[in-house]
């Protein structure tokens, strides 16, 4: 079954390399596909329902995430395989990108490769399967807050929010692993780094990726 086209995964990402000898790209170097520009390997990766996101967790990102794994689904109960290297991102995002997760039919299995850390955990945590490649890295670290600009009644509001988001966060950190909400928090607090395999003995993956 051939899948639709799509915009390129995660394009402008400052993170990325550029050059042409970065193997296995799911974008071309330097920005985005032209409309009527065709990517073999993307739509390869898509017909083996395969999803590469890397860089930043931000919004637009969030949202080419979600829309992918919609697009997925829609095309069938198969698993979708997404591979996350995402070592930061916004809280709002990574809430928007796992909730897709749970809300979508088919199931979805993430392999962390690289580093994943901060709000995108909470992507890894909403997978039904969650493996790491041997050398990747887990960061548990605090998200961030962008509290600045409007007025004092508004600042107050996005702070409660982020505060909620925060906890949220953390108490889906304490479910998938059975630990304490207090002890992740400290974790978190001491940016903790966990090996795949710390990361299995910790409850936030199943298993590392063996090779077959």
């Amino acid at each position: 079954m051939t899948m639709p086209s799509f915009p390129p995964e995660f394009p402008d990402d400052p993170a990325r390399p550029s050059g042409p000898s970065w193997p296995g790209r799911p974008f071309p170097p330097g920005g985005s596909l032209a409309p009527d520009e065709a990517d073999p390997l993307r739509d390869r990766l898509l017909e083996h329902r395969i999803i590469l996101a890397t860089g930043h967790l931000d919004g637009a990102r969030a949202s080419e995430l979600c829309a992918r794994l919609v697009t997925l689904d829609a095309a069938g109960e198969e698993p979708v395989r997404l591979h996350l290297q995402t070592p930061d991102g916004e809280l709002e995002a990574a809430f928007a990108a796992a909730d897709m997760v749970n809300a979508v039919t088919c199931p979805v299995q993430v392999v962390v490769i690289g580093q994943v850390g901060g709000p995108p955990l909470a992507v890894l945590t909403a997978a039904r399967r969650r493996e790491m490649t041997p050398h990747a890295v887990l960061r548990l670290a605090e998200p961030g807050a962008s509290l600045a600009g409007g007025g004092a009644t508004d600042v107050a509001a996005r702070e409660e929010e982020y505060r909620r988001l925060v906890d949220a966060f953390y108490i889906r950190l304490a479910e998938t692993t059975g630990r304490e909400v207090d002890e992740i928090r400290e974790d978190a607090r001491r940016d903790r780094l966990l090996t795949a395999e710390e990361a299995v003995a910790y409850g936030l993956v199943h298993a590392v990726v063996a090779r077959p």
